[in-house]
């Protein structure tokens, strides 16, 4: 077991500084470390691993020195048996050690780099640099350079691992020999321009490993330093205007520079060449969407629509433009009044050319939510849901998502007793399943607004457990408001009241909710809804789409509330509307961070370090969906 430990803990140092693209060739390496005892140890060499592992190296070096004497060809033996006395600082003995190995083994060249690991821990660093480039120029054929390189890898004398790869390669006129493994040193040595050339290079011999070589770009290059592999593969390119690889390592490249209005002009060429039909550009529009860059996503769909109805993606295309449109609503908050009467228009056109033939659903209900939310019209929503849950053709999830936003219409309309039933429908259809657990919530947030605090928290202790982190976040928010704010004084009006606000806000009343708002402040001084007071004002200003008024009361309540539970909520809706609506990546980066340095327990901490990451250019950690989480506060 000590063993196996040992081995993970090589692996998980050598994995911080080796590039993944050559760790089969030093795990190979490893491989030959790997000692008999594996299978059965003696009895000595259990005692002196014992006293190797407690630092007992004195004791250890005696039964090391006797059983290495007699198996020299154990490569474990040697090796502790040499750390035994490095520990000691037996330095003479060391190289001896090393010496006599060298002369058993003349064809190892791990032994020979044995030699400068031990310069090194004697404090003689710069000697041993120099002579380890001296010894890799000794390379004689491909196997010495392999072997050679990567032992020097491996005790990161990297000038001497290139000088030992590029050795090989001359000796074996190979132009590509080794490729792969001078991208990987390239990379652990920050010469990235080095890195990207001998990567493309590696892929000119090897195609197949065109998704390691990605990872490997993916992992070093950021900002503008994917130029550097933009510049390169548009020189080769000019020469092999046909590379399938290279073609499509440069889409891929210009959209992780996020360079989309450079990539639809490559991804439409590629497309019209191979006669694709529009599946390339498809690919981009959703890119594209994903990114918020609408204008390259419509762009992208309008090719593809251009390619007439007989297309393979027409359908697709036509509704990708209404994915637009209710992105740009919905998910980024960037919106005019044209712009909101535009997406019924589109959406209304849509239902009816293809309602027919097609299953226009999805198209449906995101209509009926723009009603709901944006445009006032929830009587206009609830007819469409209604005839949308009662198509038979409607798979039941579905179903069950169109009757949670039903129930939604419901209480727009202020009928909120046919809201409770629909909620309690979907519940009870559900109750296994998120959607139930959603409808509860829903239902929780329905006696909320109706100031039944006791029934709501009846609810929200079942959902504090919820499968999902943001059903579960929401429950542990709505609960400590509560909480928090009830039993202040015996008749509980400034909850009450409060709530009532928070209801025609939502409702889209928002001036009503301002007023109630306002008469809490006057009526209760004092009282603990202040930092709440603030958040629901900001949260009336974006339902107006007032995005600067709504950040001047999140900056008011993040100063004055540092403490409270909801400073880190209001850093958070600065953030996303820095980074969704204003799409200012520097203001959005500060306002992540400060969640991330002075909220480190926040729920928001995992989406403000992914998003941080992704706005500074790191690689993600998945594809991001860039779905701001307004619902979360608002919906």
């Amino acid at each position: 077991m000590r063993l196996v430990s040992l081995l993970h803990s090589f692996c998980r140092e050598s994995a911080r500084s080796v590039p993944l693209i050559i760790m089969p060739r030093i795990l190979l390496l490893l491989l030959f470390c790997i000692p008999v005892f594996l299978f059965g140890q003696s009895r000595d060499e259990e005692l002196a691993a014992q006293y190797y592992f407690n630092g007992e190296f004195d004791k250890a070096a005696v039964i090391y020195e006797k059983l290495w004497s007699k198996s020299p060809e154990s490569t474990y033996l040697y090796r502790n048996y040499l750390n035994t006395l490095v520990a000691l600082k037996k330095y003479k003995e060391a190289a001896s050690v090393i010496k006599a190995q060298q002369k058993k083994f003349p064809r190892e060249m791990g032994f020979l780099v044995d030699e400068l690991w031990l310069m090194q821990q004697a404090g003689e660093g710069e000697k041993a640099k120099s002579a380890s480039v001296e010894l890799a120029k000794r390379v004689r054929d491909e196997d010495d350079a392999l072997g050679l390189a990567l032992a020097l890898i491996q005790n990161k004398f990297y000038l001497a691992a290139e000088t030992a790869f590029l050795k090989g390669r001359a000796e074996s006129g190979d132009t590509y020999l080794f490729s792969g493994d001078l991208a990987g040193l390239y990379a652990t040595m920050g010469r990235k321009d080095d890195m990207v050339r001998e990567g493309l290079n590696h892929l000119q011999s090897n195609p197949n490993y065109l998704s390691a070589v990605q990872n490997l770009f993916q992992d070093n290059l950021q900002g503008e330093d994917w130029n550097i592999l933009i510049k390169q593969l548009r020189q080769r390119l000019q020469k092999s205007p046909e590379d399938p690889v290279g073609n499509e390592l440069l889409m891929w490249a210009l959209v992780q520079k996020r360079d989309f209005d450079s990539a639809f002009i490559q991804f439409r060429a590629i497309d019209k060449r191979n006669n694709l039909g529009g599946r390339r550009m498809m690919e981009l529009a959703g890119i594209a969407l994903a990114n918020g860059d609408f204008d390259n996503a419509v762009k992208s769909y309008d090719y593809v629509v251009s390619l007439g109805q007989r297309g393979p993606f027409y359908f697709q295309a036509k509704y990708g433009l209404l994915e637009v449109r209710y992105n740009r609503i919905v998910v980024y908050n960037r919106y005019n009044h044209q712009d909101l009467l535009d997406a019924e228009r589109e959406f209304t056109a849509f239902i009816q050319d293809f309602g027919a033939y097609f299953e226009t659903e999805f198209a449906e209900r995101k209509l009926a939510h723009l009603y709901i939310f944006y445009l006032d019209k929830p009587d206009t929503a609830i007819q469409i849901l209604q005839h949308v849950a009662g198509n038979p053709r409607v798979k039941p999830a579905f179903r069950g998502e169109v009757k949670l936003e039903l129930g939604d219409a419901y209480l727009m309309m202020g009928e909120v007793w046919d809201a409770e039933l629909t909620y309690s429908q979907v519940d009870k259809d559900f109750k296994e399943d998120i959607l139930g657990q959603e409808a509860k919530f829903r239902m929780a947030r329905l006696f909320y607004f109706k100031g039944e605090f006791e029934r709501a928290n009846a609810y929200l202790e079942v959902l504090k457990t919820a499968t999902t982190q943001l059903i579960s976040n929401n429950a542990i928010d709505l609960s400590l408001l509560i909480l928090d704010n009830t039993g202040l004084d015996t008749t509980e009006d400034a909850m009450r009241m409060y709530a009532k606000a928070e209801l025609l806000i939502y409702r889209n009343k928002v001036q009503e909710g301002l007023k109630i708002l306002n008469v809490i402040e006057t009526s209760f001084p004092g009282h603990s809804l202040q930092d709440e007071i603030l958040m629901a004002k900001a949260k009336a200003m974006i339902r107006m789409n007032l995005s600067d008024s709504a950040l001047v009361f999140l900056e008011q309540l993040a100063k004055t509330y540092p403490e409270d539970i909801l400073a880190d909520n209001a850093l958070f809706m600065m953030a996303q509307i820095y980074d969704k609506q204003k799409n200012d990546t520097t203001k959005a980066m500060e306002y992540y961070e400060l969640i991330l340095t002075k909220y480190p327990s926040s729920l928001f901490v995992v989406e403000a370090r992914k998003r941080y990451r992704l706005l500074r250019g790191d690689k993600p950690d998945e594809q991001e969906n860039n779905q701001i989480m307004f619902d979360r506060f608002m919906n």
